[in-house]
This record gives structure tokens, C-alpha cells and sequence, in this order.
């Protein structure tokens, strides 16, 4: 069994950026997937309404931003561009999110936003990694072959 464990470190020791890689596409592509069919159809009236009923000042203006948010914000993570940037409005969306809407829920209710704002914060202190968009023109600007 420790043989097991030592192969599978020589395999993954050094390769925390296939991790960022695979949180970066996943939640990138989960906002997108989320967001989409609002953007397509330019429908923010039911986020709106709902927003509305829970006292948010100009809801309808609120839904936009919520739903630009997350569409922007899943295309830079897929791209990995601007990371650190688009997880401000990120964590002030799921920020909002949990307060506004999850704070008295149960645990198990209130999960995803939690889990969104971890994944937003983790992207605001750690940025897209080595594969991304960002790395490719930061070792541009520094004249390094990527």
C-alpha cells in the first residue's frame, strides 16, 4: 500500500496547476451553464421579481448585475483571464447570495453559495494558474518562451 501512495506522489508532486486547471473549468463552466439562457434570452424579470420581494434596492438593475456576473465571470475563469479581477464581483454576488438569502437556511441549503464564495475567494488569492490566459501573457510580457 505505501508503494501505492509514494507512485501516486511522484505522479501529482509538482502539479498543483492541473488542480487550479480542473476547479477553474469546472466552476467557469457551472456559472456559464447557470447564466446562459438569461443572457441568450435577456431575461432578467423572474430575478428581478424575486430580488424585489426580498427588499433588494432596484432589483431589476441587481438581477443584471448578478446575471453578468456570473456569464463574464464563468467565460474569463474557462479562459483563465482577469481571475483575480472578475472574483471581486463574484464574491460580492455569493456574498449576497448567503446573506440575503441562505442565512437562516440549513447547512445543507445553504451549501452552494458557501461553496461559491470558497471557490471565488480561492481564485482572488491564487489566480488561474499555469494554464491559463493570464500565465500565457504574464510570460509574454516578460519575454519568457511559454
Amino acid at each position: 500500500m505505501n508503494n501505492i501512495f509514494k507512485s501516486l506522489e511522484r505522479v501529482v508532486v509538482g502539479k498543483n496547476y492541473l488542480g487550479v486547471l480542473f476547479i477553474r473549468l469546472a466552476f467557469g463552466f457551472h456559472l456559464l451553464y447557470y447564466s446562459c439562457s438569461d443572457v441568450i434570452n435577456l431575461s432578467a424579470g423572474d430575478n428581478a421579481e424575486w430580488l424585489g420581494s426580498l427588499g433588494v434596492p432596484f432589483p431589476f438593475f441587481a438581477s443584471w448585475l448578478y446575471i453578468l456576473a456570473q456569464f463574464f465571470g464563468g467565460v474569463l475563469l474557462i479562459i483563465g483571464f482577469k481571475t483575480r479581477l472578475i472574483s471581486i464581483p463574484l464574491i460580492v454576488t455569493f456574498l449576497v447570495a448567503f446573506f440575503l438569502v441562505h442565512a437562516a437556511d440549513p447547512y445543507k441549503d445553504s451549501f452552494q453559495a458557501i461553496q461559491m464564495l470558497a471557490i471565488s475567494f480561492f481564485f482572488l488569492f491564487n489566480g488561474s494558474g499555469k494554464l491559463s490566459l493570464d500565465d500565457y501573457l504574464k510570460s509574454k510580457i516578460n519575454g519568457k518562451e511559454v
